[in-house]
C-alpha cells in the first residue's frame, strides 16, 4: 500500500514547476492570516484548494526580507487548505489533492533556502501555529486508528488507508524540524539563532508551574491554548507531537522498510542527543525508542538497533551517573549541564531536579524492561537459567534472533555499565521495570560465560542488592531512600524490594553457591536456608565495614566507607592493567592507537577482562597508562641507541684515536647507520661518551693495537656510560592516583603511602 503511494507521490512531484505569476507577488500577511474560515462552502473550498496546489508548485524568485515573507505566505495558505480539506469527511475521495498539498509542503521544506529561513518562521505565530496543527492532525488519527482497529469506521474520521497514504508524506518535513529543534540546545547555538529562540530554551519558572503539597509534586494545570502562544511552550509540544508521531508510526506495519528510513531517523534524534535536557531525553525515550523497540520486525534488529541504543546509552549512562552520585553522596542532583535552564527558588528547583532524574531513571528502566521482553528473548527464556556455571553453555552466541539483551550487551551498547543507569534501585518504579533486565544479564553471562558481565554482576550489582535490601544500613542508598520517598510509590518500592530479592537468590545459586561448594554434592533441597544465612553474613560484613575507625593517615572529613570498598574491589582490576601495560611495548602497540593496543593485549588478559574490542574502557585506560610509560620507554630506547653506537666506534677499524678527531667518529657512524633529525642528538651523544670519557682516559694506557684484548671491557664501560645520562630522567611506571575516579582517588594515595611505607620507599 505505501510502496503504491510512493509511485503516485512521485510522478506528482516531477511536474515541472511553473514560473510565479504576478498574483504572488502581491501575496502579504493579510492574505494568509485566515483560520480556515474561508472555507465556508465547498465550491470556496475547492477554489480555495486548486490554488494552494499552484501555489506549491510555483518556483519562488524573490530574494531577501521578500523572499521571506513569500515563504510564509506560500507555507501558510498550503497548510490552512490541508487543514480545511481534514476535516470534512466528504473529501475522503479526494484524497489525491490532500496528498498533493502535502507534496506542496515537502517541496517547500526541501528548498535549501528553507533551511536558513526556519530560525526566523519559528518567531512567526501563524507559521508555529499551522506546524503543530498539521502535526497534531497526524498524531491524533494515527492514535484513532491504533485504538479502534477492531471498531467499524467512523464518518468524521479519516480512512487508514487514506491516512496511511499521507503519512510518509508529513515524515520528511517533520524530520527535518525535530533536527531543527535539537540543534537549539548545541553548543554555540546562541551565535547562530535568535535571540528569542534561545530565551524559549529556558524552562518557565518552576515556582509558577510546580506545587508542593506537604512533599508532594504536582504540575499546575495549563490549557493547552495558552501553551501554543508561547514559544517556549511550542517548542515542548512540538517535540512532543512530534515524538508521538514517529513512534506511533512504529507500530504500523510495514513501517520499517517502507515508511521509516533509518539513517535520516538516526541523524534527526540522534545526530546532537548529547545536547539534550533530561526532560527531552524522557521523551525521546518513552515516546520514540519504546516503540521502536516493540515493534521493530527481528529481521531488521542488526540495522536499527545499535544505531539507536549506543548513542542513547552512552549519554544516558553519562546522565545518570554523574547526576545520580551527585544525589547519593552530595545530596542534591545539580548538575546543570543535564538539568538546563531551571528558573525558581532553590528549594523548589532541587526538588524540580529529583523529580526529572527520577522520571529520567524510570523511562531508562521502562526500557530496559522492553528489551528484556520475553518476545525480544526467545532463545535465552527457552534454555532457562542454568544453575551451573561448569554445565553452562560457553559457545552459546547472543544474535539479534535469539536474545536481543544478550546481542546490544556482547556489542558493547553500554559503555558505562553502572549500577546508576539503574538509579541504584532508589526508585521503587524503575527497580520493577529494570529487574527483569538483570535477570536477562545474569542470563546471558552464565550462558557466554562472559567474564566483564560476571564481574559485574559479582563486584557491582550483588553488592547493589545487598545495601538496597538493608535497611538499617547507613549508606548512601538508605538516606536517599528516605530523602525521596515523597516522590515514590510505597507500594512499589516494598514490590521492589521482593522482587531484588528473588534476583539476589538467582545471583548466588549461580555465583556464590555453585563457586563455594564447587567439587562437593551440592544440597538443593536446603538453597533457601543457606542462602539466607549468606545474606545474613553479608550485611553483618557491611556492618563492620561501616563502623571501621578512620586511618590516622586520612583526612578525617573525606572518610567515607562506601567509597573505600569500591577501591577495595577496584584494586586488582587496577594492578592486573599495571602489569600488562609493563609487558607491553610501547613503539610495538603505538598508545595512541586504540586498534593495535586491542591486537596487543594477551588473550588471557582479554579472557580475565571480557575485553572484546578495542572501544572497551579498558583499552583506553591502557592507552592513559601507555602515554605515561613512554618517556621512560623513549628513554630506554635512546640509552639502548647510544650505548650501540659508542660500541660500534670502539670496534671500528682502522680504531679510531684522538688524533683523528671528533669528526672523523661522526663520519664512521655515518657510513654505518641511518642518522636523521630524531637520532642526532643521539649519535652527538656517543661521540662525546666515546672521546671524553673512553679515549681520553684509556688511550694513554692502551695502545690501539692492543685495544682488542680489553675490548669486553670496554664496550661494558660505554653500556654503563649510555644508561647513567639516561637514567638520571627515568621514572618506572607506578601506581598513581590520578589513574582512578575522583572520588577514589584519596584512597589511592593511601594506599600507594602504605606500599612505600612498607618497602622503605617512603619515610615515617
Amino acid at each position: 500500500m505505501l510502496a503504491s503511494c510512493t509511485t503516485k507521490r512521485n510522478s506528482q512531484m516531477d511536474v515541472a514547476p511553473v514560473e510565479q505569476d504576478q498574483g504572488l507577488m502581491k501575496i502579504n500577511s493579510s492574505d494568509c492570516s485566515g483560520d480556515g474560515a474561508s472555507c465556508e462552502n465547498e465550491t470556496n473550498y475547492t477554489d480555495h484548494g486548486k490554488q494552494s496546489n499552484e501555489l506549491g508548485h510555483a518556483r519562488i524568485s524573490v530574494t531577501g526580507g521578500g523572499y521571506f515573507h513569500q515563504l510564509l505566505a506560500e507555507h501558510t495558505i498550503i497548510s490552512e487548505a490541508f487543514l480545511s480539506a481534514a476535516t470534512y469527511s466528504w473529501f475522503e475521495k479526494e484524497k489525491d489533492l490532500l496528498s498533493s498539498q502535502l507534496s506542496s509542503l515537502k517541496r517547500i521544506w526541501s528548498q535549501p533556502q528553507w533551511q536558513a529561513c526556519l530560525k526566523h518562521l519559528c518567531c512567526h505565530g501563524e507559521f508555529r501555529s499551522a506546524v503543530l496543527k498539521i502535526i497534531k492532525i497526524f498524531e491524533e488519527e494515527l492514535s484513532k486508528c491504533r485504538e479502534e482497529t477492531n471498531m467499524l469506521h467512523q464518518p468524521d474520521q479519516i480512512s487508514h488507508s487514506t491516512l496511511m497514504s499521507l503519512v510518509s508524506l508529513i515524515i520528511p518535513p517533520l524530520l527535518k524540524l525535530i533536527r531543527f529543534v535539537h540543534a537549539l540546545w548545541m553548543d554555540g547555538a546562541v551565535l547562530r539563532f535568535p535571540e528569542e529562540l534561545i530565551e524559549a530554551r529556558k524552562m518557565k519558572n518552576v515556582d509558577q508551574i510546580l506545587r508542593f503539597r506537604g512533599e508532594t509534586l504536582e504540575f499546575l494545570d495549563v490549557w493547552p491554548e495558552e501553551l501554543e502562544e508561547g514559544l517556549a511552550q511550542w517548542l515542548q509540544l512540538i517535540r512532543e507531537s512530534g515524538y508521538n508521531l514517529l513512534g506511533l508510526c512504529a507500530t504500523i506495519k510495514g513501517a520499517f522498510s517502507e515508511l521509516l528510513d533509518n539513517s535520516s531517523i538516526n541523524n534527526a534524534i540522534m545526530e546532537n542527543i548529547r545536547s539534550m535536557e533530561i526532560r527531552h531525553l524522557t521523551k525521546l525515550i518513552d515516546l520514540v525508542i519504546v516503540p521502536f523497540i516493540k515493534h521493530c520486525p527481528h529481521n531488521l534488529w542488526v540495522e536499527w538497533m545499535l544505531k539507536l541504543l549506543l548513542p542513547l546509552f552512552d549519554y544516558c549512562g553519562d546522565v545518570l551517573y554523574y547526576s545520580w552520585f551527585s544525589l547519593l553522596h552530595n545530596g542534591q542532583a545539580n548538575v546543570p549541564l543535564f538539568f538546563g535552564y531551571i528558573c525558581g527558588s532553590e528549594e523548589t528547583v532541587s526538588k524540580m531536579e529529583n523529580y526529572l532524574l527520577l522520571d529520567l531513571t524510570r523511562k531508562v528502566s521502562k526500557l530496559l524492561g522492553a528489551l528484556a521482553s520475553q518476545e525480544l528473548n526467545q532463545g535465552v527464556y527457552r534454555a532457562g537459567l542454568v544453575l551451573d556455571m561448569n554445565s553452562a553453555s560457553h559457545d552459546f552466541k547472543c544474535t539479534p534472533s535469539t536474545s536481543l539483551v544478550g546481542y546490544i550487551l556482547l556489542n558493547d551498547c553500554f559503555t558505562r555499565l553502572s549500577m546508576n543507569l539503574f538509579g541504584c534501585w532508589v526508585d521503587g518504579e524503575a527497580a520493577i521495570d529494570s529487574i527483569p533486565f538483570c535477570h536477562s544479564l545474569v542470563q546471558v553471562a552464565v550462558a557466554t560465560n562472559n567474564e566483564k558481565l560476571k564481574r559485574f554482576i559479582k563486584d557491582d550489582m550483588l553488592p547493589a542488592i545487598i545495601r538496597r535490601l538493608y535497611d538499617d544500613l547507613p549508606c548512601a542508598v538508605q538516606k536517599t531512600i528516605r530523602k525521596l520517598s515523597p516522590l515514590m510509590n510505597s507500594i512499589n518500592c516494598r514490590k521492589a524490594t521482593k522482587d531484588l530479592l528473588v534476583l539476589c537468590q538467582e545471583i548466588y545459586k549461580v555465583y556464590i553457591r555453585c563457586q563455594n561448594l564447587e567439587g562437593e554434592d551440592q544440597d538443593t533441597d536446603n538453597i533457601a536456608y543457606w542462602f539466607d544465612d549468606w545474606l545474613t553474613k553479608q550485611k553483618k560484613e557491611l556492618c563492620v565495614k561501616a563502623s571501621y575507625a578512620i586511618p590516622d593517615e586520612f583526612p578525617a572529613t573525606l572518610w567515607n566507607w562506601e567509597f573505600e570498598e569500591e577501591f577495595q574491589r577496584y584494586l586488582p582490576t587496577y594492578l592486573d592493567v599495571l602489569h600488562e601495560v609493563d609487558t607491553m611495548d610501547c613503539q610495538e602497540c603505538c598508545c595512541l592507537d586504540s586498534a593495535k593496543i586491542f591486537e596487543n593485549l594477551s588473550l588471557e588478559f582479554r579472557s580475565r577482562h571480557g575485553v572484546r574490542s578495542h572501544t572497551d574502557h579498558v583499552v583506553w585506560m591502557i592507552s592513559n597508562l601507555l602515554q605515561r610509560k613512554m618517556p621512560g620507554a623513549y628513554s630506554e630506547q635512546r640509552a639502548d641507541r647510544i650505548s650501540k653506537w659508542t660500541c660500534e666506534l670502539i670496534k671500528s677499524k682502522p680504531y679510531i684515536k684522538l688524533s683523528n678527531g671528533w669528526n672523523n667518529a661522526m663520519n664512521r657512524l655515518k657510513e654505518n647507520f641511518v642518522i636523521n633529525v630524531d637520532t642526532k642528538p643521539d649519535a652527538i651523544d656517543a661521540v662525546n661518551i666515546f672521546y671524553n670519557s673512553i679515549l681520553l682516559l684509556w688511550e694513554p694506557q692502551f695502545h690501539p693495537l692492543i685495544r682488542e684484548g680489553q675490548m669486553d671491557v670496554l664496550v661494558e664501560i660505554a653500556h654503563q656510560l649510555a644508561f647513567a645520562e639516561e637514567r638520571k630522567n627515568y621514572e618506572p611506571l607506578e601506581p598513581d592516583s590520578l589513574d582512578f575516579l575522583d572520588h577514589l582517588q584519596p584512597y589511592a594515595k593511601l594506599y600507594i603511602y602504605r606500599k612505600k611505607t612498607e618497602s622503605g620507599v617512603c619515610s615515617h
